[in-house]
């Protein structure tokens, strides 16, 4: 049996979210907005299942708004007192409150999470580096930048149950590659007036997932994601289209199905196994 995921979340339900939320987030100037995200978040895990050959495993989310809400206020206070040096630690934050705060559970009743180990240190230096020679060589090294900046994120990730380290992630992408992945789409999107922008956007998801490992219990695995171009730019069209005549309310629904698309579209291979 492959290995899958499954996304059964719904354009109603998903509405319904959106109407709260939008509304909550107006009257309250803006104080809202954590509750609304921490309040997404759960309605996507809650919906997304991935199907294995020794069962289904479940996804939940336990943040809370006030939690994400202290992470905004605080690393927005820094990030402006230190005139942005501060946004690594901020980012670096951020990705413990949602990676530390998503789990999953097996059918046996097992239950994993991931514990993010990055500093905001090292992720400044990262970004500082990348950030100069990307400005240096007028862009080219950006392909670069970003491989480093997802090794950072990625690598910086274990997955632990009972609280004991039991898997890692790796990324195995090189810039050079992801340098020719960016030329080319850059070219095609520009001759063909933006229309290609889809496929370009379908071959960078391909990309990063087909270069992401995950070790788990002394077996690798790797990403495989089978979405095309032409899919994602049916999504898009038809969701642009009905987004814009029902004036908006279409959007929900349009959200749904590019995170059916997203997940459905990636397999996982064991590695293990060739």
């Amino acid at each position: 049996m492959e290995r899958r995921f499954e996304f059964t979340g719904t354009g109603g339900a998903l509405l319904g979210k959106f109407i709260v939320g939008m509304i909550l987030t107006g009257i309250t100037f803006g104080i809202y907005a954590p509750w609304f995200i921490v309040g997404l978040q759960k309605y996507i895990c809650e919906n997304l299942t991935l199907k294995t050959e020794s069962g289904d495993v479940k996804f939940s989310f336990s943040g809370t708004g006030g939690s994400l809400f202290g992470t905004y206020l605080v690393g927005a206070i820094l990030t402006g007192l230190t005139v942005g040096i501060y946004a690594a630690w901020f980012m670096v934050n951020l990705a413990k409150f949602f990676t530390e705060n998503t789990k999953g559970q097996t059918a046996d009743g097992k239950e994993y999470v991931i514990k993010f180990n990055g500093s905001g240190g090292s992720l400044f230096g990262t970004y500082f580096v990348g950030a100069l020679l990307t400005g240096i060589t007028f862009g080219i090294y950006g392909p670069w930048f970003m491989v480093k900046l997802t090794k950072f994120f990625t690598e910086n990730m274990d997955i632990m149950e009972g609280g004991n380290k039991v898997g890692s992630f790796a990324f195995t992408g090189q810039g050079g590659e992801l340098f020719g992945v960016y030329i080319l789409g850059g070219i095609l999107t520009g001759i063909t007036f933006g229309i290609y922008s889809f496929w370009f956007a379908v071959n960078l998801m391909k990309y990063f997932n087909n270069h992401t490992d995950v070790t788990l219990n002394n077996k690798t695995y790797s990403g495989d994601f089978t979405g095309t171009g032409g899919k994602y730019f049916a999504v898009n069209f038809v969701g642009g289209l009905l987004t814009s005549i029902t004036l908006g309310i279409y959007g929900a629904w349009y959200m749904c199905n590019l995170l059916k698309f997203q997940y459905e579209s990636l397999r996982i291979v064991d590695k293990s196994a060739s």
